[in-house]
């Protein structure tokens, strides 16, 4: 999913629209809700878990008092159970307090606590577990109309408005970085390698670093499982240095880009910036496959002041009475940094270039012309160098930490610089088209087929471009599957227990029924004493006369009634 520490605006993504969520190796049918709206359907959800278990409960609860009423065996603990067949929590403890203790000398009373016991816990556990399983994520199929790819500028004028605009994605992006999670951290891997000195005693060191980013990553509805595998590797270059001046006072150092003085030249001097500062350049196009690309960053470091002795190669420091009690300044002469990466793009189990994101290259692969395009338009150069040029002075972390026109030397490293910019390279990527719904409302291209690579020249969004989902902490998203299963399996155990318990046999245990005994007592004339007992109390003669049953007769039928209980269900059979 997108690493951004940006707020999703409402207006850029959809709620009750079924979509496809990418997850790792594959994707989850799915709806995006409010988070308020998850919370309260979380609750009824586990509402129907209860409901499930209590309806199961009571029709296995059915079966075993059907058999026993069948047998003609009777328990006086079958029909408080079954009285209290809709609380668990209840049957539980009408069996560990029991009115008679007598019972615990009844070898079936441990299967049936046993039982109540398994049910319980099963009930409580599944109604935690199970609700929470319908939240599959925080994320939301994306509103077309937020979708905004500016073309790559053609002028100078485009190119500053657009990299003001852009501005902000790169500082998320490194932002991310300086705060980014263990989790984050370990998805990009960045070592350092010492090969060796130059004849000065300079050192030379490979900065090697490596990444990876899936269609999943990026939020990629239909091909997830897209990968992105990026490799790259900087080196500490010295011979690129075509001399050092101080005729002015200040040193300026002139370095030939790509070591080539007819491709250009850079000039790097105090006057680049108080702290040290980056220029980022792509190398000429290269021979073979698009995939390998060099690039450079020119470190301006010389003369800069520090407290602390500095020994990395791009901030070895010299002795001097600088500004502020400062006794240490960059050395000139510092080197640059050359470097090559290659992009691969992977597609179950075949390899293609940027410009290979088709079903001719990649077989299976069906990506949209317009995705092809914006993909194309952001990663088809080095991330890290895009990234660079937007964070501007803030590209190196040297100078983030400065202090004016005064930093740590001893801090700064080529080491460090490199692990954020690749580190921030990385969550860029990841946020290739979450960062395309991020833009002000009057950025360049907003509704203009010319300027913005979403839209064809009839104002229309093409097919395909908004084929991914963002991310907000404001959205949740739920499983289709969950959320339709679970009602429907409590509907049907709800249907299934009512249909047994009226239009079967098994409705004879209904005659368990606490109101079914009152009424059968109540009709013998039989009364509570308040002693946990019935007494038979005789009726007035009046009674006799509009119909009721003579109190002799009322306690010839209890009696024959108890006599018969008694005689066929003997107290240790259940």
């Amino acid at each position: 999913m997108g690493i951004s520490t940006a707020p999703q605006v409402r207006a850029t993504y959809l709620l009750m629209k079924r979509f496809e969520l990418p997850i790792e190796g594959g994707t989850r049918d799915a709806i995006a809700v409010k988070s308020y709206v998850a919370n309260q359907l979380n609750s009824a959800y586990t509402l129907m878990m209860t409901s499930m278990v209590m309806n199961l409960w009571c029709i296995l609860f059915a079966l075993a008092f059907y058999y026993l009423l069948e047998r003609k065996r009777h328990h006086r603990i079958s029909t408080s159970l079954w009285n209290k067949r809709s609380s668990l929590t209840d049957s539980l403890l009408e069996v560990l307090q029991p009115a008679d203790k007598s019972h615990w000398k009844q070898w079936w009373i441990y299967a049936v606590l046993f039982i109540v016991l398994f049910c319980w816990i099963a009930q409580n556990v599944l109604s935690i577990i199970v609700p929470p399983y319908i939240i599959i994520g925080n994320g939301a199929p994306v509103n077309p109309a937020a979708v905004l790819a500016p073309r790559l500028p053609q002028t100078s004028a485009e190119l500053a408005r657009l990299s003001s605009a852009e501005a902000p994605m790169a500082l998320r992006a490194a932002g991310s970085a300086q705060v980014a999670s263990a989790n984050t951290q370990s998805k990009v891997q960045v070592g350092e390698t010492t090969l060796g000195t130059t004849s000065t005693g300079e050192p030379i060191t490979r900065i090697d670093y490596r990444y990876s980013v899936s269609g999943a990553d990026m939020g990629l509805q239909k091909y997830p499982t897209l990968l992105l595998e990026v490799t790259g590797a900087c080196t500490t270059e010295y011979g690129w240095l075509l001399n050092s001046s101080n005729a002015n006072g200040y040193t300026n150092d002139t370095y030939a880009r790509f070591g080539d003085p007819r491709i250009g030249t850079t000039s790097l001097n105090l006057f680049d910036g108080p702290a040290p500062v980056a220029f980022f350049y792509n190398g000429p196009k290269p021979d073979g496959p698009l995939g390998n690309m060099t690039w450079a960053a020119f470190v301006s470091s010389v003369d800069r002041l520090s407290y602390t002795f500095g020994s990395d190669s791009l901030y070895t420091t010299g002795g001097v009475a600088g500004l502020g009690g400062t006794r240490h300044a960059v050395r000139p002469g510092r080197p640059v940094l050359s470097c090559w990466q290659t992009d691969t793009w992977w597609y179950e189990g075949r390899s293609s270039t940027i410009l290979g994101l088709n079903s001719t290259a990649l077989p299976g692969l069906d990506l949209s012309p317009g995705l092809q395009l914006i993909l194309a338009r952001y990663l088809a150069t080095p991330r890290i160098v895009s990234i660079g040029r937007l964070l501007g002075l803030s590209a190196l972390l040297s100078s983030t930490t400065s202090i004016g026109n005064i930093f740590d030397a001893e801090t700064s490293s080529a080491f460090s610089d490199l692990r954020r910019l690749v580190l921030a390279a990385y969550i860029a990527t990841t946020n290739t088209l979450t960062d395309l719904t991020l833009f002000a409302d009057d950025a360049p291209g907003r509704s203009n087929s010319t300027a913005n690579l979403a839209i064809d020249e009839s104002g229309n969004l093409k097919p395909g471009v908004a084929d991914f989902v963002v991310w907000s902490p404001d959205i949740t998203t739920l499983s289709v599957k969950a959320i339709i299963i679970i009602p429907v399996l409590s509907l049907l155990l709800w249907i299934l227990a009512l249909s047994l318990l009226r239009w079967t046999p098994l409705r004879r245990v209904n005659d368990l029924d606490a109101t079914v005994m009152h009424d059968a007592l109540h009709e013998h004339g039989a009364r509570p004493t308040g002693r946990r007992s019935w007494a038979i109390v005789p009726k007035h003669p009046k009674d006799e006369e509009d119909g009721g049953p003579s109190p002799a007769g009322s306690a010839s039928v209890v009696k024959q009634v108890v006599a018969d209980d008694v005689r066929e269900a003997p107290k240790e059979e259940l």
